[in-house]
């Protein structure tokens, strides 16, 4: 037997669930900053609109940038965050590399003027070996 009252609770809850789930989401796009004036319209009861936010660009990117999550969840991110992680990742790696590099060189100069030095107070010449003056 059909019963008014339930399908009408079952619906207003439906719509409160959705509500409380576009205020959510709305909430945290507001976080970010020149996000909240970007955000599309919508009637009460009715989800966020993905597909407004994706034509949006400067919505879509302020997003990506500073809530990849919610970007993803929205259906609109991108892998800029990732490839931003990877390329610092990349620059640390061969900031790295060349420090090690630079001591090595040090090292081998350093080495290279003890020889120098040695050599020139046993009187022998560092490039042929062979006793100075002679």
């Amino acid at each position: 037997m059909f019963d008014l009252d339930q399908e009408v609770a079952k619906a207003h809850q439906s719509v409160t669930e959705i509500e409380s789930q576009a205020r959510a989401i709305e909430a945290r796009i507001k976080k970010i900053d020149g996000a909240d004036n970007l955000l599309p319209k919508r009637a009460y009861g009715k989800s966020i609109d993905t597909a407004a936010i994706a034509r949006s660009l400067t919505l879509r990117s302020l997003l990506a940038k500073n809530d990849p999550q919610l970007a993803s969840y929205l259906g609109v991110g991108t892998d800029a965050h990732i490839r931003a992680e990877e390329e610092k990742e990349a620059r640390r790696l061969r900031a790295q590399a060349l420090g090690m590099k630079t001591e090595k060189i040090r090292a081998q100069n350093q080495a290279a003027a003890l020889h120098r030095e040695r050599a020139s107070l046993a009187g022998v010449s560092p490039l042929t070996g062979r006793r100075l003056g002679q």
